[in-house]
């Protein structure tokens, strides 16, 4: 596991520097075909998860984009991530690796093509047409921020989804038969398939910490399409996510959100069951991971380990200077402060989202955010109350 994750961490640092949401704003904002092929091909590469992708697409939305490529970013991106389906190839193998980016491109299109077509509100294109650049970066710069986000922001993102995946994964492997869930769901294909999308669209699961509960269900006798389902529906759903996008595009299009993913995820673990073997992929993958037991892949585990332990110890020193933060601000009386309770962040992004929008608000000089609680300090001198809990809710989170 720990070969491939390096990799896609790597891969994910190089590619944010050349694709960010300046890039995504500039394509995608007609209400026509080729605005919703460009955001879901350029959303398949993004390693965000259902909730980390929320302020993106709120901000696509806020700045012009349509419904149904606002849609088939959101269906599209959390599904996969340059690092999940490097992970997806050592765990996996080839056949669910490939299938997977497929997948999601063809549901993110069809997602779109159909809120398009079944929204009939008169589309407006935001006045800010253009993002400004501060300043251009020499690539030696670029590449750095590239490894750091990498290394380092990505890491803290998926250590604590990543844990709780493998522990759920090793309960599985702990307490269930094997071959229970084949034993007595294996009747009828339809019900396992079912079952499957059942528990996936209210849970979180990242798409990177699907992959070892995947495993684990198919060693106790899970259908391939069902176990496809799980990797399918999980990232892109769960239940806060699902009532944010209510919140950004109206409670119909969350509807059809929901029966897309529902219909799309069924559909393409059907064409796994019906053209591929589930004993083929699991004696491939069992034997690929055995053979990965050379010194390299030991060095490379340390290596991975390292930096997960590194996530770790940063999120709880970031939580505890929150903290901290959060004492001074809110014992200082020379300038005026406000505390929100903010709903929905879970990860670097929505931080930096939410970091963004109180700092857009003039008068704002420092801010405190804590991803733990969700607690929001801010602080400055004549600052608009009502216009920082605004511009927090148009990124599509909720204030308490």
């Amino acid at each position: 596991m720990a070969p491939y994750l390096i990799l896609g961490m790597l891969t994910a640092g190089l590619i944010s520097i050349f694709i960010d949401s300046r890039l995504v704003l500039k394509h995608i904002g007609s209400k026509n075909f080729s605005s919703v092929f460009k955001s879901t091909l350029l959303g398949i590469p993004i390693p965000l998860c259902s909730c980390g992708v929320i302020p993106v697409a709120a901000t696509l939305r806020e700045s012009g984009a349509s419904k149904g490529s606002t849609v088939s970013f959101l269906v599209s991106t959390p599904q996969t991530g340059v690092d999940s389906i490097l992970l997806t190839y050592g765990m996996l193998g080839p056949v669910f690796a490939l299938f997977r980016p497929i997948a999601a491109f063809i549901s993110g299109l069809f997602s779109g093509i159909v809120i398009n077509q079944f929204d009939h509100e008169e589309h407006h294109h935001s006045s800010k047409t253009s993002v400004s650049i501060d300043k251009e970066e020499s690539l030696i710069n670029r590449i750095i921020d590239g490894l750091k986000y990498g290394f380092f922001s990505l890491p803290s993102d998926i250590v604590k989804p990543l844990v709780q995946g493998l522990l759920v994964a090793a309960a599985i492997a702990l307490f269930i038969p094997p071959n229970f869930v084949a034993e007595y769901f294996s009747s009828n294909e339809y019900i396992m398939l079912i079952m499957m999308l059942l528990v996936s669209l209210p849970v979180y699961v990242c798409a990177t910490a699907s992959i070892p509960i995947a495993v684990a269900l198919m060693g106790k006798g899970v259908s391939a399409g069902a176990i496809f389902v799980f990797l399918m529906a999980g990232p892109a759903t769960n239940a806060s996510s699902i009532v944010v996008i209510k919140n950004i595009l109206g409670s119909k299009t969350m509807y059809q959100y929901v029966i897309l993913i529902s219909i799309t995820a069924i559909f393409f673990g059907l064409i796994l069951d019906t053209f591929f073997d589930i004993s083929h992929l699991m004696i491939s993958n069992l034997n690929h991971v055995h053979q990965n037991s050379d010194r390299i892949s030991t060095i490379i585990t340390i290596f991975f380990l390292v930096i997960l332990l590194n996530a770790y110890i940063k999120n709880n020193w970031t939580s505890s200077k929150n903290h901290q933060l959060t004492k001074t601000i809110g014992s200082s009386h020379d300038k005026e402060s406000l505390s929100l309770q903010v709903g929905g962040m879970t990860c670097s992004h929505c931080k930096e989202s939410v970091k963004n929008a109180v700092y857009s608000c003039e008068g704002v000089k420092e801010a405190s955010i804590n991803l733990q609680n969700g607690e929001v300090i801010i602080k400055g001198t004549g600052f608009d109350e009502f216009l920082v809990k605004e511009k927090i809710k148009s990124k599509g989170f909720t204030l308490a």
